[in-house]
């Protein structure tokens, strides 16, 4: 694993710590909170498998489903938004977020 792996993962943790604190704090129910939740997780799981599983196809297909997920976390995060559950402070900096996670696991597989 290198340091450029390592960043990623955390980075990952972070954005779920994010998440997890926004559900737990919100003042009214987030929608489809469950899935957001899952998703997020799912993100970090998947970068932790892919990096377990060393290089080549089945690290790749790992970091595909978490950037995958990192879009879903990405969408459910939007629908809250605009349904006006999460204000802009706590949206754009965690849907930033999530777009540089997937940024950084696009430079992993493309190498």
């Amino acid at each position: 694993m290198t340091y450029r792996n390592l960043h990623v993962l955390d980075a990952a943790e972070h954005a779920e710590d994010r998440v997890n604190e926004l559900i737990e704090r919100a003042p009214r129910p987030l929608l489809h909170a469950r899935q957001l939740r899952d998703s997020a997780h799912s993100v970090t799981a998947n970068i932790s498998e892919g990096f377990g599983r060393g290089t080549g196809r089945d690290r790749d297909r790992s970091l595909a489903i978490a950037r995958g997920e990192s879009e879903e976390t990405i969408q459910h995060l939007a629908a809250n938004f605009r349904a006006e559950r999460i204000g802009a402070k706590d949206y754009w900096p965690l849907r930033n977020q999530y777009v540089v996670i997937g940024k950084m696991i696009n430079s992993i597989v493309n190498g």
